[in-house]
């Protein structure tokens, strides 16, 4: 059965398996707002293809015209975050040395403090709280010392307590989770995670493997949060070691999610990934779209995914505009729950007319089109809109 599209999906750090993304998207899928009369969505079951993707079938029946059949790929990292995804003190003070400690790390945050202020200070949360407990009960335990009359030194003893008050509100809390992602990523650009690159280094195997296997009308590589830096690097990795992939597919897309590559990139020593970086804005025959949303405080909406790389690629970074699909009393709760929104680029939309992922991934147009379609229409432009 010919292919219209052929999908590769790559999630962010956190350890859910293909499992998670499939339930994901059938959601997505039944929750799509209906088209025109006669128009079919349906989504296969999932079935595991190697030790290292999954696979999903969709099935899209416009109104008119020929169904449209979509493979969806998830490549798989998530048992490389399940290693890293420690929560005990030992990986926390771990995490901190990479974060606070190193020059390296501290010149990135200068930039994200510049660039991005809220990423920049929800990074620095975790240890924001942690200070801040360690400092009031350090504090009351001096006030309770003078109180006394004892030596104001006895007042350091409250010190423990506020350490167990510390690991009690991180647990309520979970502020933690975005410092494992940064303190991932620093690791990432100091060479530390060598079962990582050699991930890479697969995954761009098998996407070629099965590109040449299964030629579509479009191949797209999708990235979600940090999932978008995996992506970007699995696809400059198989354009490099295959320079067919491009005549596998009448059209080559990349689409990124919510996506934090700066905190990669600005790393000094992370060459090879501005390098990676360079190679896809290069490369003549690639769309590159963005959506990032500015109320995302974990992702980067202000700066491009290809930062500082520039060439010929066709590339149009923007907003998804959630808050113009859903009812004003959803958009308010999602704004809530920084969590839920950081994921909401994995589901569908209320009302039609916006971003939408399953369009974008099962849907007739590929990225190619929707490009030419919106530089003829003069459309409103998104953060950077190469030709």
């Amino acid at each position: 059965m010919p292919l219209h599209r052929l999908v590769f999906f790559l999630g962010g750090f956190d350890p859910k398996t293909p499992r998670h993304y499939h339930r994901l998207y059938r959601a997505a899928a039944r929750a799509h707002p209906p088209g025109p009369e006669g128009e079919q969505l349906s989504v296969g079951p999932r079935r595991t293809h190697d030790a290292l993707s999954d696979v999903w079938d969709v099935h899209w029946r416009p109104a008119q015209g020929p169904a449209l059949h979509t493979r969806h790929v998830v490549l798989r990292w998530d048992d490389i975050v399940l290693h890293h995804w420690g929560r005990g003190l030992r990986r926390v003070l771990g995490d901190w040395r990479l974060m606070y400690l190193r020059r390296g790390a501290l010149r990135a945050m200068a930039r994200i403090h510049a660039a991005a202020p809220a990423c920049f200070w929800l990074g620095n949360l975790p240890l924001g709280l942690a200070l801040g407990c360690l400092t009031a009960a350090g504090l009351l335990g001096t006030a309770l010392a003078r109180a006394q009359g004892l030596p104001l030194a006895l007042g350091l003893l409250a010190l423990p307590v506020g350490g167990l008050l510390w690991r009690l509100l991180e647990r309520r809390l979970d502020t933690e989770w975005l410092l494992r992602l940064y303190a991932f990523t620093c690791a990432q650009g100091e060479g530390q995670l060598p079962d990582l690159e050699a991930r890479l280094d697969a995954l761009a195997d098998t996407l070629l493997e099965q590109a040449r296997a299964h030629p579509a009308h479009e191949l797209l590589v999708v990235g979600h949060s940090t999932g978008a830096i995996q992506a970007a690097a699995v696809l400059a990795r198989a354009l490099q070691r295959g320079p067919d992939l491009t005549a596998c597919a009448e059209h080559i897309g990349l689409l990124t999610l919510g996506h934090c590559t700066p905190l990669l990139a600005w790393q000094p020593r992370a060459d090879a990934f501005r390098a990676e970086l360079a190679r896809l804005a290069e490369t003549v025959d690639l769309t590159w779209w963005d959506f990032t949303a500015p109320a995302d405080w974990a992702a980067f909406a202000r700066v491009p995914p290809w930062t500082e790389a520039s060439g010929p690629a066709r590339r149009h970074a923007t907003s998804p505009r959630f808050h113009q699909t859903m009812s004003e009393a959803a958009y308010a709760a999602l704004k809530r729950d920084r969590q839920a929104l950081h994921l909401h680029y994995l589901r569908a939309p209320e009302r039609p007319g916006g971003y939408d992922p399953v369009t974008f991934t099962a849907g007739p147009l590929s990225l190619a089109e929707r490009h030419r379609a919106l530089r003829a229409s003069d459309g409103a432009p998104g953060l950077s809109d190469a030709p």
